[in-house]
């Protein structure tokens, strides 16, 4: 949330080297560029996210299916579980347990007879953003388990390439404002502020990641802007002159050509993941 400060490139170079490479990665593997074009800019609207009226259980169940159709998996199988929830960290009206185990954001595991098995903090409920980042980074995790060659950097980096594709898939605004949250909270004994990190990349990295899909699909950047918190917007705008500038790397991954389907049907390493 610092990269307003930052002098310089807001990356390192082998930081942005390996994000075009992981997007030559996912191109490579998706159809190449005029398959990229036909994705969608996931945007936290009704128009993208129809509420039906569901809570809980059902709310969520309601949101992943939304974002397996925007995904383009509607098809591919899925069971989505809660996780247990989180324990009761306080302890009395003013003392918390500090260091108290919390469950993961969401986490994904290749099912022996086939499919996946995908499940979430029940936590999210209370946060659509959050939970849509989730499901969004879970189904890259299945996307991209079938691909014939690891992600730049081997399957150790697969976390966070997988929140790269995510972004990828379209859902870069979420990830970007669910990656750091820092907010008021208030119980009726006690208030103050608290944080919480989520994913793999940073909020600078997932914005130049945005800014990447950004420029390569030819997006207009203020409908992008529109819906990030108003902290990111600077830093995106600074990774769009940046992306933008890259001429020669922008051209490259326009170039890719895809791997045909008979070159990807090889399942990768990492059976689980969070």
């Amino acid at each position: 949330m610092f990269g307003l400060f930052r002098k310089g490139p807001l990356l390192e170079d082998r930081l942005t080297t390996w994000q075009f490479d992981s997007f030559e990665w996912l191109l490579e593997y998706t159809g190449g560029i005029e398959a990229f074009r036909q994705r969608q800019l996931i945007l936290p609207t009704r128009q993208c996210f129809p509420h039906d009226g569901s809570r809980g259980h059902a709310f969520a169940e309601m949101l992943f299916r939304q974002v397996k159709a925007h995904a383009g998996m509607s098809d591919w199988p899925c069971e989505l579980q809660p996780q247990e929830a989180d324990p009761d960290t306080m302890v009395s009206p003013h003392a918390f347990v500090q260091g108290a185990p919390a469950s993961p954001a969401g986490t994904y595991r290749a099912l022996k007879e086939g499919g996946a098995l995908i499940t979430y903090n029940p936590a999210q409920l209370h946060n659509p953003m959050s939970l849509v980042a989730t499901f969004a980074h879970e189904l890259a995790h299945y996307r991209t388990a079938g691909f014939a060659q690891p992600p730049p950097g081997g399957w150790d980096v697969w976390e966070p390439a997988t929140d790269l594709a995510a972004v990828f898939f379209g859902f870069g605004v979420f990830l970007a404002n669910a990656c750091f949250d820092f907010q008021h909270f208030s119980d009726g004994y006690t208030s103050g502020w608290r944080w919480r990190q989520q994913g793999y990349l940073t909020d600078v990295e997932v914005l130049y990641a945005l800014a990447l899909f950004t420029v390569l699909r030819g997006d207009d950047p203020k409908l992008v802007q529109n819906h990030l918190k108003s902290a990111l917007r600077g830093i995106y705008r600074r990774a769009l002159r940046e992306v933008t500038a890259n001429e020669a790397a922008l051209r490259r991954l326009r170039d890719v050509v895809p791997v045909t389907a008979g070159q990807a049907d090889y399942i990768g390493d990492g059976n689980a993941a969070a």
